[in-house]
Formats: structure tokens, sequence, C-alpha cells
């Protein structure tokens, strides 16, 4: 053990344990307590457990961790694909309207395999969304009834009554919104426009 001197009066050793630095008769007394502490694992405070004591609410179990949700395969080949075919029709497009030349179709919209269909309105959601749509659509079908014939008569008969309306009159002018009319124009016309110089 190395011997260490403060103020030159007093030798200081340290503890084997922890490393500190004592004089020989402090050193005697802290050893056993620094090798007891130092051996014993301190058990963790429970507040809950502490907070609970003496009272009839009984200790609550931890639930355990759910598990977590599946790691979906990737679809980037996908999203590189139809990337790389987007950017091939944008090219075609720019090089018809150089050319003049009619456009291309446009290329088929990609289908996102994790997204769930409406059976009701045949779109496409995510998972979450998926869930809140599909109760909605189902309650609104089951109100509205959508029958295409039906609305394409509506529509028919709408434009038929437009055109049973006839042309629309021109407005009336009322004397006193002619008269003021024909001041104005007469006002403009007498006044010729003198440069100021």
């Amino acid at each position: 053990a190395l011997e260490f001197y403060t103020d030159g009066n007093q030798e200081l050793f340290p503890c084997e344990v922890c490393g500190r630095r004592f004089a020989a008769d402090v050193l005697e007394r802290h050893g056993p307590i620094c090798k007891k502490l130092f051996n014993r694992k301190r058990k963790p405070f429970n507040s809950l457990k502490q907070r609970l004591q003496g009272t009839d609410i009984p200790t609550v179990k931890k639930t355990p961790q759910s598990k977590s949700p599946p790691v979906r395969k990737s679809n980037w080949r996908q999203q590189h694909e139809d990337f790389i075919n987007t950017i091939r029709s944008a090219k075609q497009c720019t090089l018809a309207i150089k050319e003049g030349r009619p456009l291309p179709p446009p290329p088929p919209p990609s289908l996102n395999p994790d997204y769930i269909q409406c059976p009701y309105c045949m779109r496409r959601f995510n998972e979450t969304a998926a869930e809140r749509h599909i109760n909605f659509c189902k309650d609104q079908s089951s109100r509205l009834v959508f029958n295409p014939a039906q609305t394409a008569a509506k529509l028919t008969s709408r434009a038929q009554g437009r055109a049973q309306m006839g042309p629309k009159k021109e407005p009336t002018v009322t004397s006193a919104v002619g008269a003021l009319l024909q001041n104005r124009a007469q006002v403009a016309t007498s006044e010729v426009p003198t440069k100021s110089g």
C-alpha cells in the first residue's frame, strides 16, 4: 500500500474497495462497512407499493408488454418499378408535346398490396383508415341506395327543363336609367381633353 501525506502530519491509506484514502485508525472502521455495502445489491424503490401501503387497494400487477406489431415485408422493388415507369411515361409525354403528336395513354395506376379495398365504394385504404371508413361507408350505403339509372334520368330531365325555359330576355332599361346613360355619353363627347403646357 502506498502512503500519502496531506499536511505532513498523518499518513493516508487507500481503501481496497472504493479507493478513497483514510487514516489508519479510520480505515480499520471503514473497511468492513465498505465491503458490506459494495457486496450487497440494493433493491429498487417501488413508489407504488409505498403509496398503497396501509390502504385497501390491492397492488397492481404489471401486465406483460404487448408484442410488437409484425414487421411488414418491404415492397421497395415494386415502388422502384412504379417510379421508373412514371418517369418513362413522362418522357414520352414531353417528346409527344415537342413533336406535336397526340399524348400516349397514361400508365395504369399501381395498387398497393397493403391497402384494403372497401366493398361498398371500391376505394382502397390502409388498415386503420379502412376500419373507420368501411363502417362509415356501410352506414351511408344503407341510407342512400345509389341507382345509376335514376341518376341519369334526373340529369336528363333537368337538361330538358332548361331547354324549355327558352332564351333569356334582355334587361329592360327604365326611363331614368336611359336618360342618365344619354347624359353621360353627351358629356364624354363634348369634353375634349386639352393639353396643359
